[in-house]
């Protein structure tokens, strides 16, 4: 990288921001940091691992075992050489990182510094690795030449002042870019995105249709047709050959060109679903904070970051608060980056005062400064997307596809092969002149057309854009549409509670203090009440919170104070674009103010500002924040620390208020005092006291409401800087992690708990009933929530996740872990309706060590799958859970705490799995990963619902990760779908739906085989075995698979669900596959066999009425025209046989309609599932009656047919037993069904397909 020049370095000692309690004092001046003496071990290494992987050499993991690490001598030599050229660069670039100190330590920048980049880097190359998921974690190494395209980004944005920085691109700290200069950056810098990967070319997509698949073999059959006509068909060649070949290759193009056609509308579907979910990003401008979509950025936007978004842009950091990056996406390294607003390297990969698109923030906050947008990014700039759908994903469906595709050519080959075995070793010989090679070959070609279920992939990309079609009417996003057909097995939904069972819109309904104090909040403001009432009128004529320094009541003050300043809910402008100025190609912005925050905040500042008439906004500006802890599902709690304006200061020089707000039983603990009922007195906390806590959160909970308990202690300035400095000094000698939550400085105890606020968030309307629906299709589900277990319970009764018919009424089971101190033994006490002790189990060795889904060790990393194993990958999944036999359900509910879910073995996991009814309370986002690995492990697939940062390990664990669309973007990028409505209604009808699209492929298959398959292969074999005329040509074959039936399989497609859908058990995944052996038995030994018998019926019935009977017809082979029965010429026998074959083909063609209606449903009858009306209409079977029927008439009809293909008109009378067998066929299913029905437990109905 000499060519890489870094210029324009000025002076950074002013320019970089501090945060609140940082002190400006200039460290001591200390030798280069990217210097590799003075990096850290880890960071040292990571440089040499680096270098080592720049030149070729893979270093050694981690967790390589020590036989590895020691096996070669040469690698210690490589190690020791490599050592040595680091040392050699140090000492080349002490002088310039001198030099470059000196420069930085005046306060005079330089305006023209020009530094080689290799006299500053650590390493004399950067390898940049980006990272694939689809490609099961594996690494991309990019060559240098693309590396040093690199050199176009600005590399000095990252050491220049900020107010340099902010001044290059025309912006403000304060107020951000103004609309003009938004609008001068857009010409100039374009939009905020990537630069997609060319589109494959739609002329190479269609002739992929063409070539590829089934048209392959297509291909194959057309080669053989044409060479059956010349040369092979010389002297005398056959037409009929030349015209079966151009049929042929006609049938090839139209299912390619309709392939192709619902492939590219099945693209712009899913091309579509990502204009859905856009990323959104906070940002200011014009003074005032908004929600933009991300493509809107440009550079020099003032852009707020928060935990759980991705980084929309390059960005530089103003300030932030405990930022930690993951940069997997980017680098494929997992640890988390700690980011700083100082510029710590001056390689610009290697500071933390950048964050990179599209890193994501996994903890704390941050202001930034957008530096580079779209291409000009770094990922850009390497220049290839390493995120979206390429297509490589094998999913379960793809694999039923490939096992039906693997069983037709095994099918047809074997039959083929039987077919020239037979004719080389005895037709050839015994019976010569019977069938000529000619004939045989055709022969081959209609086996292999009869074998080859022509609809099937036709039918498939329609049932799935049919699917995308519905899903989105769901307000469902689906990532893959080929994961829908996991919805089909999913057992298990662990839900969330906030926002997907509620609705999430909270309300504060009480406010509570002391031992008894309470004030209910009115639903709606009185009547009397004007804007014009003074809030000291209010003190008097009410109870109602205040702030007016005359408020009665301190503790109901301190309340409404800490819902003010302990709060994250904002107003925040959201820009968005009317529908009619797109339509007119006109921009005019519409802006939306929206209070944003978590749904307790917004309850909270509810109250503040409507119920109390607070100016939340006035009480936040002259009480500033100057530290905070943001609320996390781990903790539990929120900490803010204002400064306190004059008139709420109580005691001289304690003008900080430490406020914090979270669950009561999580913050109990860290109070000393507490406000008594009245006045301003703290007092001692007691056991007392706290016993009357939970007692109010109990009877509170049990109605459903959640609970939020507001402490506060009040210190000096200077005790908060002391506190300040003295973490950060901790920080910075820290070496290991700590058991203790980082509370950013914050004191963590001797609060005084001041009072509650009662919740209520009540149950979304349409949920109880989803619940039902669930729980009759025999999935179960369990309510994963960090509420406290009777806040849980009760919502869950609410919801019907604990029934009546079974929890309230059996009971609902609890457990209890006590812990002998004396023998350290752990023990777990059953209880139900926490008065019957079921019995003692003491805990035995713990699960520790579970496989996570998707993480491999290094050694398996590096072994390369075989052939077998390979091929094998394309036909079963190698993660897929082994058949496990299911435990034993039994009819109670059981509320699981999550504190105690660490202590449960096998036998507790075992026992609490096996409860029908499930909620589990307080848990955390490791504890939801937890219950997920546990219930995969006993063989349940899961659906599991998240919507926070650290969800994202449990979705995709799950078998089916639901993220939400008001989550985060990690959520949103972890889930394999998406709930545009956060409705968990919504999942039963996705549930619904992937039942749909498995039973709808079947019943493709079950239509397909029988006619398609064994009805035109039988003849073929007969014709070779039995000594028979050839019943079926190969021409009324194909014209049968190619037209006939492929029209009916994709109007099978279209079917609704039948009504007992949601009623069977899920699909078992190990036992359930497109093709069994059910589905085969059904179509060719039951429905194939009929409808053979049917056709050669009719075909025998019409050689009988010319005089040809039955056994002059058998085994007769090459004597039937050698010695042609019943004084018939040869010509009058191949009239004959050419009429028959047509009998042969109308008759099938008929029975195949009566398969059609037989087929629409499974269990149900059809006059209840009928096409014509009702829940079951379905028009587009009629119409592909209808067609084959065209078609029919068309090949039997029109006298140029006749001449080329040999076909002839069809005599009514011949065809008519066709249709008393397919009624009887038709009435032979409907009585199957009605037993399957009436007796779900007989040998017949464990055969039904």
């Amino acid at each position: 990288m000499s060519g890489f020049q870094m210029k324009t370095i000025p002076s950074t000692a002013s320019g970089m921001d501090l945060l609140p309690g940082q002190s400006n004092e200039r460290p001591r001046k200390k030798r280069s940091s990217n210097v590799p003496a003075q990096l850290p071990p880890e960071r040292r290494q990571s440089s040499l691992n680096t270098i080592r992987r720049s030149i070729g050499i893979v270093p050694p993991e981690d967790n390589t075992n020590e036989t590895i690490r020691k096996t070669s001598v040469a690698w210690q030599t490589m190690s020791q050489n490599l050592n040595l050229h680091l040392e050699q660069q140090r000492r080349k670039s002490e002088l310039s990182s001198r030099r470059l100190q000196s420069i930085v330590a005046t306060n005079q920048p330089s305006d023209h510094v020009t530094i080689s980049i290799d006299e500053v880097e650590v390493v004399p190359s950067v390898t940049f690795k980006p990272h694939r998921p689809s490609d099961a974690g594996s690494m991309v190494d990019f060559d240098k030449e693309k590396l040093d395209d690199l050199s176009t980004l600005k590399t000095d944005v990252h050491v220049v002042p900020m107010e340099t920085l902010v001044e290059r691109f025309e912006s403000n700290l304060e107020s951000g870019l103004t609309d003009d200069t938004v609008r001068q950056h857009q010409s100039k810098y374009g939009q905020n995105k990537l630069t997609p990967p060319p589109k494959p070319s739609l002329i190479w997509m269609f002739f992929k249709q063409i070539l590829v698949g089934f048209n392959g073999i297509l291909w194959v059959a057309t080669l053989f047709a044409f060479l059956s006509y010349k040369p092979f068909g010389d002297p005398d060649p056959d037409v009929t050959n030349l015209g079966l070949g151009v049929v042929l290759v006609l049938v090839i193009f139209s299912n390619g060109i309709f392939n192709f056609y619902q492939e590219v509308k099945s693209m712009k579907i899913v091309a579509s679903f990502s204009h859905l979910q856009p990323t959104i990003t906070t940002v200011k401008r014009n003074g005032m904070e908004m929600q933009i979509n991300a493509e809107e950025l440009v550079p020099g936007d003032i852009v707020r970051i928060n935990m759980g978004q991705k980084v929309p842009a390059d960005c530089r950091l103003i300030t932030c608060d405990d930022l930690q990056v993951n940069t997997s996406e980017l680098t494929g390294e997992s640890e988390p980056v700690n980011c700083t607003v100082k510029c710590t390297n001056l390689n610009f990969m290697e500071t933390t005062n950048l964050v990179f698109y599209p890193s994501m923030i996994v903890q704390g906050t941050a202001n930034a400064i957008v530096v580079n947008i779209g291409d000009e990014t770094v990922l850009g700039q390497v220049g290839k997307l390493t995120r979206g759908a390429e297509g490589s994903d094998i999913t379960g469906l793809h694999r039923e596809i490939n096992r039906f595709v693997l069983f037709v050519i095994c099918a047809a080959l074997t039959s083929v092969i039987l077919i020239w075995i037979t004719w080389a070793a005895w037709l050839n010989v015994k019976q010569n002149g019977y069938i000529t090679l000619n004939g045989n070959i055709v022969n081959s070609i209609g086996m292999v057309v009869a074998f080859i279920p022509e609809g099937l992939p036709a039918a498939v990309t329609l049932v799935l854009t049919i699917v995308a079609k519905r899903m989105y009417k769901q307000k469902v996003l689906v990532k893959s549409l080929a994961t829908v057909e996991t919805f089909n097995f999913v057992s298990v939904i662990a839900t969330d509670k906030t926002g997907t069972l509620t609705m999430n819109q909270m309300t504060i309904t009480a406010l509570l203090w002391g031992k008894l104090g309470e004030y209910m909040v009115p639903i709606h403001r009185s009547e009397e009440e004007t804007t014009t009432t003074t809030d000291e009128e209010r003190v008097i004529d009410r109870k109602r919170p205040s702030l007016h320094p005359n408020a009665k009541s301190n503790a109901l003050k301190d309340l409404l104070l800490g819902a003010c300043l302990c709060n994250n809910a904002v107003f925040q402008s959201t820009s968005k674009t009317s529908e009619e100025d797109e339509d007119s190609n006109t921009e005019t912005a519409e802006e939306e103010n929206k209070l944003v925050g978590d749904a307790a905040d917004v309850a909270l500042y509810h109250l503040s500002q409507d119920k109390c008439s607070v100016d939340i906004e006035q009480v936040r500006r002259v009480n500033p924040r100057i530290n905070v802890l943001p609320f996390n599902s781990k903790n539990k709690f929120m900490i803010t620390a204002n400064l306190l304006e004059q008139n709420l200061i109580k005691t001289p020089d304690e003008n900080v208020l430490i406020t914090l707000k979270g669950a009561p039983d999580f913050v109990l603990p860290r109070c000393t005092t507490y406000k008594q009922d009245d006045g301003d007195e703290e007092l001692p906390m007691t056991d007392e006291f706290k016993q009357s806590i939970q007692q109010r959160q109990e009877a509170l909970g049990k109605s459903g409401y959640r609970v939020i308990a507001m402490l506060q202690q009040r210190i000096t300035k200077d005790q908060y800087d002391a506190n300040i400095n003295k973490y950060k000094k901790f920080k910075k000698q820290a070496q290991t992690a700590s058991d203790e939550p980082d509370l950013n400085g914050l004191p963590g105890s001797n609060y005084c708990f001041i009072g509650m606020f009662s919740l209520l968030d009540p149950a979304r309307p349409e949920v109880p009933d989803a619940v039902l629906k669930a729980r009759r299709a025999q999935i179960r589900v369990a309510m994963v929530t960090g509420d406290h277990p009777t806040t849980a319970a009760a919502i869950a009764k609410k919801v019907n996740i604990l029934s009546k018919e079974i929890s309230l009424e059996n009971g609902i089971d609890t457990f209890k872990i006590e812990r002998n101190n004396q023998t350290g033994e752990i023990s777990a006490h059953m209880m139900r309706d926490s008065k019957t002790l079921l019995g003692t189990h003491s805990i035995g060795e713990l699960t520790t060590n579970i496989e996570v889904k998707g993480v491999s060790s290094a050694e398996e990393k590096k072994k390369k799958p075989s052939l077998f194993q390979r091929i094998r990958f394309y036909f079963s999944d190698p993660n897929q859970v082994k058949d496990v036999e299911k435990i034993p359900l039994i009819p109670y509910g059981v509320v699981v705490a999550g504190g105690d879910i660490h202590s449960m073995d096998d036998y507790m996991w075992d026992w609490v799995l096996s409860h029908q009814e499930l909620v589990f309370a307080r848990t955390s986002p490791e504890q939801k990963l937890r219950i997920v690995m546990e219930f995969t492990k006993r063989g349940e697939i899961v659906a599991v619902t998240g919507d926070g940062t650290n969800d994202a390990p449990a979705l995709k664990q799950a078998d089916l990760g639901v993220a939400m669309a008001a989550g985060t973007d990690v959520a949103r990028e972890a889930g394999d779908m998406i709930l545009l409505d956060n409705n968990f209604s919504s999942i039963i009808k996705a549930i619904e739906t992937g039942r749909l699209l498995s039973d709808n492929l079947k019943k493709v298959a079950i239509y397909l085989l029988p006619g398609g398959s064994w009805s035109e292969v039988i003849p073929v074999f007969f014709n070779i075995w039995l000594g028979i005329p050839l019943s079926l040509s190969a021409f009324l074959a194909i014209i049968f698979c190619m037209l006939n039936d492929v029209v009916n399989a994709l109007a099978m497609v279209s079917e609704k669900a039948e009504r007992d859908i949601m009623s069977r058990p899920p699909a078992i995944r190990q036992k359930t596959h497109l093709l069994d052996w059910k589905l085969l038995f059904h179509a060719y030994l039951i429905v194939g066999n009929i409808e053979c018998f049917s056709a050669f019926f009719c075909f025998f019935w019409y050689h009988s009425s010319k005089g040809i009977s039955l056994n002059q017809i058998f085994f007769t082979y090459a004597d039937y025209t050698n010695n042609p029965p019943a004084n018939k010429t040869v010509d009058e026998l191949t009239l004959i046989q050419q009429n028959g074959q047509c009998i042969y083909y109308v008759a099938l063609c008929m029975m195949q309609f009566f398969n059609l209606l037989s087929s629409r449903t499974r269990y149900v009858s059809f006059f209840q599932h009928n096409p014509f009306y009702g829940k079951g209409k379905n028009l587009t079977v009629i119409f592909g009656i209808l067609f084959s029927t065209c078609v029919g008439l068309v090949i039997t009809l029109i006298p140029w047919l006749n001449h080329i293909f040999k076909t002839h008109p069809v005599p009514v009378r011949f065809v008519c037993p066709a249709l008393g067998f397919g009624t009887a066929l038709f009435l032979l299913d409907e009585l199957r069904k009605y037993l399957v029905r009436r007796f779900p437990n007989s040998f017949l109905a464990k055969m039904a397909w």
